[in-house]
């Protein structure tokens, strides 16, 4: 049942707050916890996460703000700010970040649990696709890769059903919003979403490696 659930990474430094989020959060969704940027980092970078709750005022000399900003530019996955400070200068650099929303504490169950799943419910892009007439639709979770090969890239999609289009992968890369497609090398470009684990200068996505050149 569990791999139909969506996995929320709870930033939280104190333990006993991480602990009664992740009770609330544990009915809907798998959740994890970290206690610091560190940790977080680690965790983010090697297991798949559909969404962060973070805590602004982490402890150590990163806070949650340091993390919205790595996840930005790696990782791509929405993100819920929870914070005590309510004043102008700290509202400022979160709307900066575009985070999903933003949860005074002591955050009540409710506000939670529809903040997430109208985060998650945005993240679910369609993707369109246009290629002289004809137009090409699928749903952003469900794109694997794009394999390129002279003038065609094949789009492979989680249903297997995979679309072949006659285009190139730098097109592709403009039309795809960046959180979901990654150019690795000169004919793959991959869904971050779906990376199951990066080792070295190899990447895996389902039963396929591939290969990471340094350009990109």
């Amino acid at each position: 049942m569990s791999e139909h659930k969506s996995r929320i990474l709870i930033i939280e430094d104190e333990v006993l707050i991480a602990f009664s989020l992740k009770k609330m959060l544990d009915k809907d969704f798998v959740s994890e916890i970290a206690h610091d940027y560190e940790e977080a980092k680690i965790l983010l970078s090697h297991k798949p996460f559909n969404l962060a709750l973070i805590d602004i005022s982490l402890s150590g000399n990163k806070t949650g703000l340091d993390l919205a900003n790595f996840i930005n530019t790696n990782i791509y996955i929405p993100f819920i700010f929870t914070t005590a400070l309510t004043d102008p200068s700290t509202l400022e650099k979160i709307t900066n970040l575009k985070p999903s929303a933003y949860l005074s504490k002591p955050v009540e169950n409710v506000n939670l649990i529809t903040a997430i799943k109208l985060a998650l419910a945005n993240e679910d892009t369609i993707f369109k696709i246009e290629i002289g007439k004809q137009i090409y639709y699928f749903q952003a979770k469900d794109f694997l890769f794009a394999e390129a090969d002279h003038v065609y890239v094949e789009i492979h999609l989680k249903t297997g059903k995979n679309q072949i289009l006659r285009t190139t992968m730098a097109h592709l890369e403009e039309i795809f919003p960046s959180r979901h497609f990654k150019r690795i090398n000169r004919s793959i470009g991959v869904n971050p979403y779906h990376i199951s684990k990066i080792i070295n200068d190899k990447l895996f996505i389902e039963d396929r490696i591939f290969k990471i050149s340094k350009k990109f």
